[in-house]
């Protein structure tokens, strides 16, 4: 059986190399987190917009009834 050793040189690269790489993946995590973070911001203000606009969906058709009684309303007191 042969065991693989490793003299300090050699060590110390892998060390690192492990670090590099380690560094790299927590940028990584910071860029993920980031875009997690505006997501989340994007989609809470799609879901306000649609609310405000199913109010506004909702709110025309009384208005323009409304209006219209008036005008009728008008038009009869003219007379």
């Amino acid at each position: 059986m042969t065991e693989n050793w490793y003299d300090n040189k050699a060590l110390l690269e892998k060390i690192d190399t492990l670090d590099s790489k380690i560094d790299g993946l927590r940028t990584d995590l910071e860029s993920t987190r980031t875009l997690i973070r505006d997501y989340n911001n994007l989609r809470q203000k799609v879901e306000d917009t649609a609310g405000k606009v199913n109010m506004l969906m909702w709110l025309t058709p009384i208005a323009v009834a409304a209006v219209g009684v008036l005008v009728a309303f008008l038009n009869f007191m003219m007379r």
